[in-house]
Order: structure tokens, then sequence, then C-alpha cells
């Protein structure tokens, strides 16, 4: 388990929803244990064990979260209710010790989770309204379920294997698939305390230290050299890239992430930013196309074409597109972008959504 994860930007705030007055402050602990087998390593052991114990109190924290009231007034499938609680916890080991006898010793570990209501509540709003922060957290979710189901199958075989040499390659599977799994931690660690909003990823945000970015990369550069295919992680390596300025690594993050699969928007809609950014107009149009292709209804890639388009000087696709943006009652919570479409509307000679005025074509 990589335990120097550090608390990263503890400054940078989130968007507020109406949320109760008073938070609750929940704290839920639950332990974990694994009795040693002839081919079992301390080390191993020690990492299943602090896997079964978060799992259980992922478990015991999903219960809870389901059972507040505005988290049942959202009504969330329990799979939802889980991944998105996955997402803003921090596990604390808070005890370890090694029982049993020397023949097979038993490796314990109680771990907890400490659950501001606010905060959470907070944060399930943002998962709610975005549909891709939405999938790539159940994708994160239904990975980390295969890899659990794995594990236990290599660790059932290991317990009977009676040969060393495959023993040892199972071990080294094993291995394998709990860095994952601890990539995956790490990975949603980051994620909640970077908070960079994937549908938000031009607006800047706050300024954020040199040193927390730093420790970040260093962090997710580990994770995607443990596992390539991980995507959020290469998606926030790429955040943490641009806001460092080194644009070069954040589109090459972001061109791999999509090679291992196409099919993800939220990759292809930041990689579009980025290349507008860079006046990289045309490219950017194809990300965003190919988005809308699979999402034609996405309000975002809606305002982020018709920006482009006019950052083109193709003002009649642009007001074409932005009036379509304006027009989405889902656009009201995006305030600062409404005006910015409202501003484009009118320097391209087009008129708001319910008059008629000659636009400037281009």
């Amino acid at each position: 388990m990589r335990n120097g994860m550090l608390v990263l930007l503890a400054g940078l705030s989130l968007a507020l929803w109406n949320v109760p007055a008073h938070a609750e402050i929940k704290v839920i602990e639950a332990d974990g244990s694994y009795v040693m087998g002839d081919n079992d390593s301390k080390v191993d052991a020690r990492r299943i064990a602090v896997q079964e114990a978060k799992g259980k109190a992922l478990e015991l924290a999903g219960a809870f979260v389901e059972s507040l009231p505005q988290v049942q007034n959202y009504r969330l499938a329990r799979d939802e209710v889980k991944a998105y609680t996955a997402g803003v916890l921090e596990t604390e080991v808070t005890a370890e010790q090694t029982r049993g006898d020397a023949e097979r010793p038993e490796i314990y570990v109680r771990v907890r989770y400490s659950i501001d209501s606010d905060v959470l509540l907070q944060q399930i709003d943002r998962y709610r309204e975005s549909e891709d922060l939405k999938e790539q957290l159940l994708a994160s979710a239904r990975e980390n379920m295969a890899l659990k189901k794995e594990r236990d199958a290599l660790v059932k075989q290991l317990a009977s294997e009676k040969d060393a040499a495959r023993a040892g390659n199972m071990r080294k599977k094993l291995d394998s698939v709990l860095a994952r799994e601890e990539a995956n931690d790490d990975t949603n660690r980051v994620w909640t305390n970077l908070a960079i909003p994937l549908e938000d990823a031009d607006d800047g945000g706050q300024e954020l230290k040199q040193a927390d970015l730093d420790r970040s990369a260093i962090v997710l550069e580990r994770v995607v050299a443990i596992d390539p295919r991980n995507q959020r992680a290469r998606y926030l390596l790429a955040a943490v890239y641009q806001r460092q300025g080194n644009q070069s690594a954040a589109e090459k993050e972001l061109r791999t992430a999509i090679h291992h699969n196409p099919s993800n928007p939220a990759p292809h809609v930041k990689l579009g930013l980025l290349l507008r950014e860079r006046g990289k107009y045309q490219e950017a149009m194809r990300e965003f196309h190919f988005v809308e292709r699979l999402r034609p209804h996405n309000v975002l890639t809606i305002y982020y074409s018709g920006m482009t388009f006019k950052d083109m000087g193709k003002c009649g696709k642009a007001v074409q597109y932005l009036n379509r943006f304006l027009k989405d009652k889902r656009t009201e919570k995006y305030t600062r972008k409404r005006e910015q479409a409202l501003v484009a509307v009118e320097k391209c000679g087009g008129e708001r959504p319910g008059r008629h005025k000659r636009v400037r074509q281009e």
C-alpha cells in the first residue's frame, strides 16, 4: 500500500449546492484479517487484509449514505451510492498487528472513514449532475469489483498450490492485482483532493501550489506505471501537467488514455479543450464532434463547439450551437458560460434565443 499519500490542496473549495445547515460527522470503522499459508508473504498478507477492511468499511459507509434523507430523495441505485461514496472517502489505517502462532500467523488491520455529510452531499451533487464524472466513478467501481474477484480466486488457488514454481507465478499475479487495486485507491484520493471537475476543465479553477501539483504528479505517474490503462489517473495527470504549464505532456497523456479506451468521452473533451487553448481549432472540433456523436444532448460539448466555431470565425455555426446551449434549461447553473455564450452570439451579430435577427455569416 502507498501510505505516503499526502493530503493535497486542503484549500481547494468545491461549488456549493443546497445542503443541511448542520453537518453530521459519521465515523465508520471496520477490520480485516488474513491467515497466512505456506505460499504467502507477510507483505501481501497485510495488503489483502487492508483491502478486506476497506471493502467492509465501504459497505458500512454506503449503508449510512443511503440512509441520508437527501440521498433517499435522489433515488440512486445501490451501486451508484457505493461508487459516489468511494469517490469521496479517504482511508486511515488505525491499527495493525500480527496474531496467531508461528505456523499460521494472522495479519490484522483496522481502518476508519470519517464522513462529513455536508461535504459528501456537495460532491454527490457534482457527480449526479455530470454524466461523464458519474461514468468514470461507476467504471472505477466495476473495475474494483472485478479485481476483488480475481484476487479472491488467486488467494484460493495459492492456498492449495503444492508446486513451488506455480505458486511463485501466482504470487506475481496476485501482486499485480493488489497493485492495481491500490492504484485505484490512490487515484480516488488524488481525484477527491484535487477536485478538478470533468465538465468545467477550461474554467481555470483556483490557483494551485506548485508543491501540491508536484506531489500529485508523482502519485499519478506511479499509478499509470502500475496500470497503464487507468484512464482516470491519466486524465488527472493531464490536468496536473496542464496546470504546471506542460501542455505537450498533458496532450500525450490524453492521447494515451484515448488509445486505451477510444469510447470514453472524458479524455476527448479534455483534449479538445487543450487543443482549442493551443489554437488548434480544427483538431479540437474533431474531438468535440466525436463526443457529440456519443452524447448528442451534452450541453457542455455543445457550448465548447460553439465557442470554438467562434474562435474559427465561423459565426453562423457558432450562433447555431450557442443558442442551442442557451435554450437548454440545464445550463442555468453555468452562469459564467451563459454570459460568455451571450457575448459571443452578440459579437457574431446574432440574437439571443427567442428573437430574430440576421446572423453574420462566416
